[in-house]
């Protein structure tokens, strides 16, 4: 958050907005106040309204009244400017090259070792890619062992994997009426469709307390039960609204992980509404919509070239499904706070767009090999493009750690559910 100068200017007041320099008119001068907040409509820069004549002596500045007058940048004492801390910026410092060789030991020994160090492999690269994240100049640390997932693979197995392929595969060796299958289908379905949500939850408690920061770990302290309900109402809610309520129900997915994590014994706070992605999720899903009744009606009527309407869903679809993948991004991370600061995120649909563009190039290129290129690009792009803008006192932030449970971090790995470095 930055501060916006006030100018004199005869009988009204201007706002300079001091991240892109646009200026604007106080209407109701007499409401403005030195706790006055606001947002640049221009770059969306939060702001504060100092009134610098209650920092400063009367006597300094002619002409007192009692409400915040606005004042030239001239008639101030030098005690009376207010300065904003900088931002506190995110930055990844990886390379490519490196994390390829650690891919091709990694890839080695798990084909000598018939898959067993993968767990190793992955805590490995998950070591490298934390230790070169920074944030205001230091960086993160990853404290989770192979050991560790490989005993939480086990657990999810026995408690979660078990169960599920023996209600899907229970047709294949026994044979069993058509409606007794039919049945332990539709239950390996449920089960599946409840091993998600613990996944979620679970395994971000155990990256959250094997993550730290100047010394101080993380924590995720939202109860799986509380979790298990909202993704059951949102879910039952979205079907029920033909995917109307989608937005609201992963807005509020989205402030339930966040809400609930902790740093030390700082707590993450977010703001946000399903209201605020629902203009872009619903002209996203009309377009979805609209682009595939004209392929199948093209397809259906064999006009000429109908195959050629084909070319609509990656052409038109993927951007504007990447279009509201960068709008979701920012509105989420403009809407979580630390103490006092709020997080900024700079994420454009253009620049999110030259990103997956860039990198499906260099896949299809290199045939996969450049899987390492990839992974540096991304986590450059989205560190890079955020922020903390705020005062942020680290002395009132307290280690307070809590062991968690790796079955989470293990069903994730079980059903590859893809919550790695998850927002």
């Amino acid at each position: 958050m930055t501060n916006a100068a006030l100018h004199d200017d005869t009988s009204t007041a201007r706002i300079t907005c001091h991240c892109c320099l646009s200026h604007y008119r106080v209407r109701a001068l007499k409401h403005l106040t030195g706790a006055s907040r606001s947002t640049c409509p221009t770059c969306g820069t939060r702001f504060a309204v100092v009134d610098p004549v209650s920092s400063a002596s009367a006597e300094a500045l002619p002409n007192r009244q009692d409400t915040p007058s606005a004042v030239p940048d001239s008639a101030l004492p030098s005690d009376a400017a207010v300065s904003m801390p900088a931002p506190m910026r995110a930055s990844f410092h990886g390379m490519g090259g490196t994390l390829l060789g650690m891919h091709v030991v990694n890839v080695c020994l798990t084909l000598v070792t018939l898959g067993g160090y993968h767990f190793w492999a992955k805590a490995k690269i998950r070591r490298y890619l934390f230790s070169h994240t920074a944030f205001a100049g230091d960086r993160f640390a990853y404290h989770g062992t192979g050991k560790e997932l490989y005993q939480g693979f086990l657990k999810a197995m026995l408690v979660f994997g078990i169960p599920y392929f023996s209600l899907s595969a229970a047709h294949t060796f026994l044979e069993l009426p058509q409606w007794i299958d039919v049945l332990l289908q539709v239950m390996a379905g449920l089960v599946f469709f409840l091993y998600v949500p613990v996944a979620i939850v679970n395994a971000r408690r155990y990256r959250c307390t094997r993550t730290s920061w100047r010394g101080i770990r993380f924590s995720f302290r939202g109860r799986t039960s509380d979790f298990l309900k909202l993704y059951f109402r949102g879910w039952f809610f979205t079907i029920l609204t033909l995917g109307t309520y989608y937005p609201y129900f992963q807005t509020q997915r989205q402030a339930f992980l966040h809400s609930h994590t902790y740093f030390g014994n700082q707590r993450f706070r977010f703001t946000g509404h399903g209201s605020g992605v629902m203009v872009p999720f619903a002209i996203t899903l009309f377009t979805t919509y609209a682009v595939l009744a004209l392929c199948g009606f093209a397809l259906a009527a064999q006009l000429t070239n109908a195959g050629l309407t084909l070319l609509l869903i990656p052409c038109v679809l993927g951007p504007m499904w990447i279009w509201l993948l960068g709008q979701k991004q920012r509105y989420f991370w403009n809407h979580t706070s630390f103490g006092d600061a709020q997080f900024s995120s700079e994420i454009t649909w253009q620049r999110l767009f030259t990103l997956y563009l860039g990198n499906l190039g260099l896949l299809l290129a290199t045939l996969g090999w450049a899987w390492p290129w990839v992974t540096v690009r991304n986590a450059r792009f989205f560190m890079g493009t955020l922020s903390l803008q705020g005062p942020v006192d680290l002395d009132r932030v307290l280690q307070d750690t809590s062991e968690a449970s790796v079955t989470g971090e293990g069903l994730s790995t079980l059903l590859d559910t893809g919550f790695d470095m998850d927002a």
